[in-house]
């Protein structure tokens, strides 16, 4: 992995001067598009708190979030699982030497090709919903391990409600289980997924408490339960409530109620934006700018940048969120005088824009905007729409968090062994 684009450092810099250095060595070569900077210590931090805060709760990764080769090749050598929807998914981790018993191919609705390529590489655990989806597995890879994907009957407020779209009702898996007999399928266990970026930690007890009486179901029918996947839904962002350590105690809380130790269920989950929304900051220059000055035109109405990243490449997300994301300029004055402004992005949409009031020290052409929380749903869906330049990735790792990663074990490994970690 150490290569050129990353930076292994005895003293850590804020993300900020890592920023700045990285403008300076490309405008050295020319160099002005956008960029941003991976913290790698940030994604090692969060992988072992989890498991301190969850410790009866395997993690497999959402690897939709962010596919970064760097990324993922760090989860896999701290030791996680993973959560794949795809062939190509499925390929990548298993290129970087995962077992497939670490993967749950967790798209309830697969692809033939692709269901032939898991059967292939003895990928065998996987999602469901539906009668229709019982019938191609049956066919195409009878011997799988299912897991039976459900709605919670109370969603909380969640910025995507995946229940919309996929898991079946309460009423609805007691057929799925009896079809599943008929064809003598092997379901194993039960999932279920409280939304993208949850709102609130109940959902999760109201959800592992439905997850029991369908669990109860499928032993009664006959099967071998053996696993209780409680998807993703996990928040990633400093400012986001609940935080992880409050989804964590009312987990904990609902597995020993509801599936004690005892039972000898193994206990999944998914988290994709928990581990990395935070540990990326991109950098974006400002390459236009334009004052709109009030009804006199003495004073500005507010101004308006235009920046060379946006809507169609990191930005997606942008719009919906409330807080301010648009943490600075990269050499800001705290004491500046602040003007109501609109960010956007560089290519001929006019729905290409990052925010259409942020309040912002009046900056010049040329200058650089630090935007935070761009490690989720980010360059996964970026394009480049009228051509634009994708950023460019630069990573940063405590030389103490580069030497655990090479021989990391979660058996042997100290929380001793870095002040960081």
């Amino acid at each position: 992995m150490e290569d050129s684009e990353m930076q292994i450092v005895d003293v850590r810099l804020s993300r900020e001067d890592y920023i700045k250095q990285q403008i300076d060595y490309q405008a050295e070569r020319g160099i002005d598009d956008p960029l941003a900077i991976v913290d790698i210590d940030e994604v090692v931090e969060r992988y072992r708190k989890w498991h301190k805060l969850l410790p009866r709760v395997e993690l497999f990764y959402a690897l939709k979030c962010n596919d970064d080769d760097k990324i993922v090749d760090v989860l896999v050598r701290l030791g996680s699982s993973f959560d794949c929807a795809s062939k190509d998914e499925i390929q990548q981790v298993l290129d970087l030497g995962v077992d497939p018993s670490r993967i749950i191919f967790a798209n309830p609705f697969k692809q033939n090709s692709h269901l032939s390529y898991a059967k292939e590489h003895n990928v065998d655990l996987m999602t469901f919903d539906s009668e229709e989806e019982l019938i191609k597995i049956k066919m195409m890879y009878g011997s799988a391990r299912l897991i039976l994907r459900f709605k919670p009957k109370q969603m909380y407020e969640a910025m995507y409600d995946l229940s919309k779209k996929f898991g079946c009702v309460l009423e609805e898996a007691r057929r799925l289980f009896l079809l599943a007999k008929n064809k003598g399928l092997d379901v194993i266990g039960v999932s279920f997924h409280v939304g993208s970026n949850c709102l609130s930690a109940d959902a999760f007890s109201t959800s592992i408490k439905e997850a029991r009486e369908i669990f109860d179901i499928g032993i009664q029918l006959g099967f071998s339960m053996e696993i209780l996947d409680i998807g993703g839904g996990y928040r990633g962002r400093d400012v986001d409530r609940p935080t992880i350590e409050e989804n964590a105690d009312i987990i904990n809380h609902s597995l020993d109620k509801y599936f004690p130790t005892t039972d000898g269920v193994k206990i999944i989950a998914e988290p994709g934006r928990y581990l990395v929304e935070s540990a990326v900051s991109a950098a974006a220059k400002i390459i236009g700018r334009k004052l709109v000055y009030d009804n006199d035109e003495h004073s500005i109405e507010n101004v308006m940048y235009y920046i060379n990243d946006g809507l169609y490449g990191s930005f997606s997300w942008a719009r919906e969120v409330t807080e301010t994301f648009i943490a600075s300029t990269v050499n800001h004055n705290a004491n500046a005088e602040k003007y109501s402004s609109i960010v956007w992005g560089p290519t001929c949409d006019s729905l290409d824009y990052l925010t259409t009031d942020v309040s912002l020290p009046l900056m010049e052409v040329g200058e650089w905007m630090y935007i935070k929380y761009t490690g989720a749903y980010a360059f996964c869906l970026s394009t480049n729409f009228n051509k634009m330049p994708r950023p460019k990735l630069y990573y940063f790792c405590s030389s103490c968090t580069w030497n655990l990663i090479a021989d990391f074990t979660r058996a042997d490994s100290s929380d001793d062994d870095c002040a960081k970690l």
